[in-house]
C-alpha cells in the first residue's frame, strides 16, 4: 500500500492541530505525525528566532520525526502531518503529496496560543512572551505566511469553520 503525505501547514495557533483532528475523525485509517510531540524547538539545533526563517528551516532537526513517518510509509493510506514548514524543509519534501497552509490572521494566532498556552502562566510570563513575539518572533510568522504559503496545494481561511476546512481538504485529496 502506497501511503499519502498531507501535511498541515501554518503558524503556532494558525489552526493545524484542529483540521488535522477532524480529519482523522473523516479518514478513520489515517496516521498523525506532529512536529509539537518531537519537541524539536527544544533541541541545541534549533535555530534563533531571530535567524531569518528562509535561512533556519533547513536547520531544524526532524530525523525522529523523519523516523517514524518512513516507520509508518505502507502501513495506512492517508498520513496527516502537522508541520509548519510545508515543502520548504528539503528532507520531508520528496515525501509529500500535499500541503495545505492555515492563514490566519497573525493576531488571531497570537491570542489563541494565549489562550492555549497560559493556564498556568503569570502576567509578567504572557508579557515577557508578548514582548518577544513583537520584537523578534512577529517576523519569523509573517515570514512564514510568505514562504510557506507560496508553494502550497491549497491555503485555507484559518478563521473558516472547521467543517469547511475538511470539506476543502477533501476535495483536493481525492
Amino acid at each position: 500500500m502506497k501511503s499519502e503525505v498531507l501535511v498541515i501547514s501554518g503558524v503556532t495557533a494558525s489552526g493545524k492541530t484542529t483540521l488535522i483532528n477532524a480529519l482523522q475523525k473523516k479518514y478513520t485509517k489515517s496516521k498523525v505525525i506532529s512536529f509539537d510531540d518531537y519537541d524539536i524547538d527544544q533541541l541545541s539545533s534549533t535555530p534563533a528566532i531571530t535567524v531569518p526563517l528562509k535561512n533556519a528551516i533547513n536547520q531544524y532537526d526532524i530525523s525522529q520525526m523523519m523516523q517514524d513517518l518512513k516507520r509508518t510509509m505502507g502501513k495506512t493510506p492517508l498520513l496527516l502531518v502537522d508541520f509548519p514548514f510545508g515543502y520548504c524543509h528539503k528532507i520531508l519534501r520528496p515525501y509529500i503529496d500535499w500541503v495545505v497552509y492555515m492563514q490566519t490572521p497573525l493576531d488571531v494566532a497570537f491570542a489563541r496560543a494565549i489562550i492555549r498556552d497560559s493556564q498556568d502562566k503569570s502576567a509578567a510570563e504572557i508579557i515577557s512572551w508578548a514582548k518577544i513575539y513583537v520584537t523578534k518572533a512577529r517576523q519569523y510568522f509573517v515570514d512564514n505566511q510568505k514562504l510557506v504559503a507560496k508553494d502550497a496545494d491549497l491555503v485555507l481561511d484559518g478563521m473558516q469553520p472547521v467543517v469547511k476546512e475538511v470539506e476543502l481538504v477533501s476535495r483536493l485529496i481525492k
